[in-house]
């Protein structure tokens, strides 16, 4: 009931019963779900997805989550352990520093030139996406909805080379960006097919850096628009939704975020779901957008009158689920995930 009910939404027909909920849960809150070290689920595809299921054993009320980050043994070059955490680098160049209990971030990129070998070859990421996929059962894929994810083309890049190397490169060298960013697309495709192949509910194309904080309207449209319509278009004809994500600002943008041809839009706190609904939701579905830092930090009772409110601005007419903006802090607290289902289950009842 609960894979159907989302998928309903995702393909904008009449509501029926209860809005969805499907808060982005992924690596971090799912470990502190399972009482283990947030870098341990990180490198290892098996405890990622035994994480997974705790965070649905605990939290009932809500129809699905993400599998959207991790890394294997196979794509780490070398790692340094040390008192604060571990030293990772992977093997496109990327040095992590990754603290104990954290993912933790890219502190350097040895990869400067677009031209490199290093950009052209399968992200560091599928690997274990895939198998922590593959690692749930199949009574869970078939009643939830697992949305497993992929980094769009221009953010692998991003990872790869850093994102100021990027920013300069799109006003200094952009024909050389242009030509690394086509060149993960046919390595991207494999990606959702593979995905799709292990049954994966809806694949989720995260494009984190194509924030309008970061780049304009018309550099997205170059950079990164013509390949998630790519992607969004191969799944498509797998029979399989596409949910777009994109950090932070977006609202400058909507109408070219719907003309990729995703299903569904899953949008960051800052954009105005309501003036969302009205600009694009007759030609996709919207997922979101509960702030991230509201959720760590209010009460139960604010986030329940929040979701609420969200609610009322975004389901009618349904093609809304109902979710955080991004993915859920490793500290937030489990009653605020609850809050969120309580207030779908209200909302029907009201």
């Amino acid at each position: 009931m609960s894979r159907e009910r989302v998928e309903r939404a995702m393909r904008r027909l009449p509501p029926s019963g209860r809005p969805p909920v499907v808060p982005l849960i992924d690596t971090s809150y799912a470990a502190r779900c399972l009482g283990v070290p947030v870098s341990e689920c990180f490198l290892n595809p098996c405890l990622h997805a035994r994480a997974l299921a705790r965070a649905l054993e605990r939290h009932p009320g809500i129809d699905g989550l993400s599998i959207n980050i991790g890394l294997t043994p196979g794509m780490i070059r070398e790692q340094e352990r040390t008192v604060e955490g571990r030293r990772i680098r992977t093997v496109d160049g990327v040095e992590w520093f990754q603290p104990w209990d954290d993912i933790g971030t890219p502190s350097r990129h040895e990869v400067t030139s677009f031209s490199d070998a290093r950009l052209r070859g399968p992200s560091i990421f599928r690997e274990h996406i895939a198998a922590t996929l593959r690692a749930i059962p199949e009574e869970t894929l078939r009643g939830y909805h697992i949305s497993a994810g992929l980094t769009g083309p221009y953010s692998q890049v991003v990872f790869t080379v850093g994102l100021e190397r990027a920013l300069d490169a799109i006003t200094g060298e952009p024909e050389a960006l242009l030509a690394a960013v086509r060149a993960r697309v046919p390595y991207t495709l494999e990606w959702a097919e593979e995905l799709t192949g292990l049954g994966a509910a809806s694949v989720w194309i995260g494009e984190g850096f194509a924030s309008n904080s970061l780049i304009s309207p018309r550099q997205y449209e170059t950079f990164v628009m013509p390949f998630q319509r790519m992607v969004a278009g191969r799944l498509r004809e797998l029979g399989v939704p596409s949910v777009v994500h994109i950090c932070g600002k977006a609202e400058k943008m909507l109408e070219r975020i719907a003309a990729t041809g995703a299903d569904c839009f899953e949008a960051d706190w800052p954009v105005d779901m309501a003036g969302a609904q009205r600009r694009i939701g007759d030609r996709m579905a919207l997922k979101g957008n509960l702030h991230t830092t509201r959720l760590l930090e209010a009460s139960a009772e604010e986030i329940y009158r929040e979701s609420l409110a969200l609610l009322r601005a975004a389901w009618p007419g349904g093609g809304f689920i109902l979710s955080s903006g991004c993915a859920l802090g490793r500290d937030t607290p489990p009653a605020n995930v609850d809050a969120m289902a309580r207030a779908a289950r209200d909302f029907e009842a009201g």
